[in-house]
């Protein structure tokens, strides 16, 4: 099975399918698809978010398994469609090509990257990695203010302290490559002053960007200043424990090792241009200091021999070969084809132009070997990077295979369907039948229940006539006894309450605090005209909130007329009435005791006519509450009880709270 064959074997989970068939993938691919999508699909159960870590952990280390990590991730998230993952997996793509410099490849991944998470997922990090790619890779492609619209889109999410000043290092980037110097550098300020970095990684790249805007503004102090200050915070950052390193360059994405020896180059390369050559060998003196350091020899090479170029512009030839042989010595102690080739044909040139033939031949000679290296390893990068651009290819399959799988199981699943809606249709006339069924259940319980509501809403409305006839006895009284003004007060308080009582009497239930409110002023009213027989008292427990708990209107009220008429009116010494709410439990219990003459008593006393009455009276609350608890599947009850003198009564109603109709 060749290299390529197992890989996507094992993107797509189908190894042992495959096993032992060797055919050409371009003549199989056809007949295996529909296989391998179904194959796969039954091991689709992976880990994606395992998958991509361990992904992301060789995307700067071996590309190859990288890719291949992606590519099963990739399936997997197809196939469980995962936008979110899919997402991720072509923004790690994209991070791949950017590795290997392949600008286009990774600019089509991270397009297709943003199309996937779209809106809903572009502030996540992923997204947010997504933006910055496309950021990147159109800077590098010399799209300038395409990149400068996708950095402000960044800096206008939700960032941290650290990605905000790493996104204003990048427009910062967009300005000088646009050659819009003083924006640069005015973006570059703005984070140092406004900004608390405590990074040494960024803040080496921000001293580092200072230091290339300097040197094309022609500010060669500032440039100096800024290079060291740079060099410095490498220091610093390379001093840090290996967690804190990897966290600090985590958080500005790009290493600063690179970024610092990039921008180096272009410093160098403006004072060159200016004409300021001890200022650039100071500069490459400085980074040479700090890369024998960090143990960097490639780049020491690099810069003796940029050195040795300035001083022999300057006419200092012997320190220029000096430079050059320096360089040549320690690229063949690091055996870096490429910085001996540098060193060595500069080497030769020089020594030709002194007149030294014999030492520019063997220069010469070294610089050929090295090329021939150099030529050797650059055919095994290209070879690995095809073999990477294959690996990317058919993750593009792999894609093509799931899409076509999906819209093959689509069409299959629509044929079934269609074999079902004979079912379906039966089933449905079936159902049409059940549910005609039900509705007319419904509609006779539903009638049902409106009679009763009806019978409740007349048992209702025969307490008020009885009601207001004692109430205009009382008006009878106060005139037979010529007292007009409290007549006329009592009548002014009767017409509140029979305005009260006539808006709630359509009620099925009211607030407490409106039957508290009903209840207090009718105690009123009677206490107009027994004041000489009882007082009162209502009392309410701190913990009843009487806005939110209903109750019947006109339950309580009959109750306490009886305690009234029936007990203290009797009564030779003056009485007392307490009404009471409290809770007990879920129930909320309205307590009426009185201290009258007892039911033993009053039903002795008692006319036939005031019997029948109240026979009347105690039966028709009777029903309400039946046809309450039986409508609203609730338990109100009520208890009488006579004292344990033997001389008044207590009447408990229960009320169950959580039952309660708005």
């Amino acid at each position: 099975m060749n290299r390529l064959t197992y890989i996507m074997c094992f993107a797509l989970g189908i190894s042992f399918a495959l096993k032992g068939q060797d055919k050409d993938k371009s003549e199989s691919a056809k007949s295996a698809a529909p296989q391998s999508y179904k194959s796969f699909k039954q091991k689709s159960t992976g880990n994606v978010d395992d998958i991509l870590r361990e992904a992301e952990r060789l995307k700067s280390k071996d590309f190859e398994q990288a890719l291949q990590k992606v590519q099963e991730a990739l399936a997997l998230s197809l196939l469980q469609k995962d936008s979110r993952n899919e997402g991720k997996c072509y923004v790690l793509l994209g991070e791949i090509n950017e590795n290997i410099h392949e600008w286009n490849l990774a600019l089509d991944n991270y397009n297709r990257a943003q199309q996937t998470l779209s809106d809903k997922y572009e502030n996540t990090a992923e997204g947010k990695r997504a933006l910055k790619g496309l950021g990147n890779v159109n800077l590098k492609l010399g799209n300038y203010r395409v990149a400068l619209e996708y950095y402000q889109r960044l800096l206008k999410q939700k960032n941290t302290t650290e990605e905000k000043a790493g996104y204003q290092l990048d427009i910062s980037e967009v300005y000088y490559q646009l050659a819009e110097y003083q924006n640069a550098l005015d973006i570059i300020n703005r984070i140092s002053y406004n900004s608390k970095i405590g990074n040494p990684e960024l803040e080496s790249r921000i001293e580092n960007q200072k230091a290339k805007i300097y040197a094309q503004l022609n500010d060669v102090d500032n440039t100096r200043q800024s290079f060291s200050n740079s060099i410095g915070n490498l220091r610093s950052s390379n001093s840090l424990s290996g967690n804190q390193k990897q966290k600090a360059a985590k958080a500005i994405e790009s290493p600063s090792e690179q970024v610092f020896q990039e921008n180096k180059e272009e410093i160098a390369g403006a004072l060159r241009k200016q004409g300021r050559y001890d200022d650039e060998i100071d500069i490459r003196n400085q980074s040479i200091e700090y890369n024998l350091e960090s143990n960097n020899l490639n780049e020491v090479t690099n810069d003796k021999v940029e050195i040795s170029k300035v001083l022999e512009v300057k006419g200092e030839t012997s320190a220029a070969i000096n430079e050059l042989e320096e360089a040549a010595r320690i690229a063949d102690t690091i055996n870096n084809p490429k910085a001996q080739a540098n060193a060595y044909l500069a080497l030769a040139g020089i020594y030709e132009k002194n007149g030294r033939s014999q030492q520019a031949l063997s220069a010469f000679k070294k610089y050929s070997t090295s090329i021939s290296r150099l030529e050797s390893l650059s055919a095994r990068q290209l070879d690995e990077k095809t073999n990477l651009l294959k690996i990317q290819k058919d993750i593009e399959e792999v894609s093509k295979t799931i899409s076509i799988g999906q819209r093959e199981e689509t069409i299959e699943k629509a044929t079934v369907e269609r074999q079902r809606l004979v079912i379906y249709g039966l089933l449905f006339i079936i159902s049409v039948v059940l549910v005609t069924s039900y509705f007319i259940y419904k509609n006779a319980q539903a009638s049902k229940m409106a009679n009763q509501l009806l019978a409740l809403k007349s048992l209702r409305s025969q307490m008020n006539p009885h009601f207001i006839f004692n109430a205009l006895n009382s008006v009878n009284h106060f005139i037979a006894q010529q007292d007009e003004r409290t007549a006329n007060r009592f009548l002014s308080e009767f017409s509140q309450l029979m305005r009260l009582v006539l808006e709630n009497s359509q009620e099925d239930f009211i607030t407490l605090q409106k039957e508290q409110e009903i209840l207090s002023l009718y105690l009123k009213l009677e206490h107009y005209r027994f004041r000489d027989k009882f007082d009162y008292e209502i009392l309410m427990d701190d913990d009843i909130n009487a806005e939110t708990i209903s109750v019947p209107p006109m339950l309580i009220q009959p109750y306490i007329e009886n305690a009234v008429w029936h007990g203290l009116r009797y009564k030779e010494s003056k009485g007392k009435l307490v009404l009471q709410f409290k809770k007990e439990q879920n129930d909320l219990v309205v307590e009426i005791t009185d201290d009258g003459i007892g039911r033993k008593r009053s039903a002795e006393l008692k006319t036939t006519n005031q019997k029948k009455h109240t026979s009347t009276g105690l039966k028709n609350i009777e029903e309400r509450l039946i046809i309450i608890n039986r409508v609203y599947k609730a338990n109100y009850r009520i208890t009488i009880s006579d004292l344990n003198t033997s001389a008044g009564t207590r009447v408990q109603i229960h009320i169950p709270i959580k039952n309660n109709q708005s």
